[in-house]
């Protein structure tokens, strides 16, 4: 017996330490350079790398993986297309107004009503956020830049198109379909020359509220609040939104986990909380 068991202790120790245990890991390549690739995923990005002889998937592609994980690296010992790529839609989980979109980086998480928030980046530059309840989406924000038209034709009923005042945006930057009884619908964006516009329609395409101010936040410009945040050691920094003292982004914390972050006007962290969980 003695020898039986000196036998398999021996195995083991001969063999070397015990397998990792392996993992799943589905999101959408975000970038890729030789056999190592950035997935985006629900938990944030990580950087994978691919098995000896698989090509790296094209940035979008939605993929499968199987492997090791150790913090935000993942080593990869299988891979496969995931199952709505293959078939063609390559968007799957995306509410259709933003699909067709080119969207990038694409980070979702569920919402504590049963909504799901979405972090993209557009094709063109510039950063969205949205939410929606199924199919349906409830908000759609850019970080400044103009949301597609697509976007736009998608969220507001056919009676508002033709709405005078909507000729005065030459960018809309945030769509808000309210919930509560009143059904009101929030417009934001910006004339040509910078001035800042906030319309309020009823559900039955009329107009409730209409302001227009200059752009005069205290706040830092984005420029100095993405130069700061790289300072304090974030990255990978997403969706930036300036309030009247206040910025709030989307980054990538020092630990390797995608948060909300708030900075004062002076530049320092007032709030902080994760994006996933």
């Amino acid at each position: 017996m003695r020898n039986f068991m000196t036998t398999i202790m021996l195995s083991a120790a001969l063999a070397g330490p015990l397998a990792a245990q392996e993992a799943r890991l589905t999101g959408t390549v975000a970038e890729s350079f030789g056999r190592q690739v950035i997935i985006a995923s629900p938990e944030g990005r990580i950087l994978v790398t691919l098995p000896e002889g698989v090509l790296a998937p094209a940035p979008g592609t939605r993929v499968d993986l199987t492997g090791t994980r150790e913090g935000m690296t993942f080593a990869a010992t299988g891979l496969s297309i995931a199952a709505a790529q293959a078939t063609g839609s390559g968007e799957a989980g995306l509410p259709a107004p933003l699909r067709g979109l080119g969207l990038s980086e694409v980070v979702s998480r569920r919402g504590e009503r049963g909504e799901t928030k979405f972090h993209a980046r557009l094709p063109g530059g510039g950063w969205i956020r949205a939410e929606a309840q199924g199919e349906q989406v409830r908000q759609v924000k850019s970080d400044g830049v103009g949301l597609p038209e697509s976007i736009v034709a998608a969220l507001l009923p056919p009676r508002l198109r033709g709405e005078p005042r909507l000729a005065d945006f030459a960018r809309i930057t945030e769509i808000d379909l309210e919930h509560g009884p009143r059904g009101e619908i929030e417009v934001e964006g910006y004339t040509r020359d910078g001035i800042r516009i906030e319309a309020k329609f009823g559900r039955d395409g009329r107009l409730r509220e209409y302001e227009r101010k200059l752009n005069d936040r205290g706040s830092l410009s984005e420029t100095a609040a993405r130069e700061r945040l790289a300072a304090l050691g974030y990255t990978n920094i997403g969706f930036i939104e300036r309030g009247p003292r206040h910025v709030e982004a989307v980054a990538m914390n020092p630990y390797g986990e995608m948060v909300e972050v708030r900075l004062d006007d002076r530049g320092r962290v007032e709030r902080e909380r994760l994006w996933t969980r």
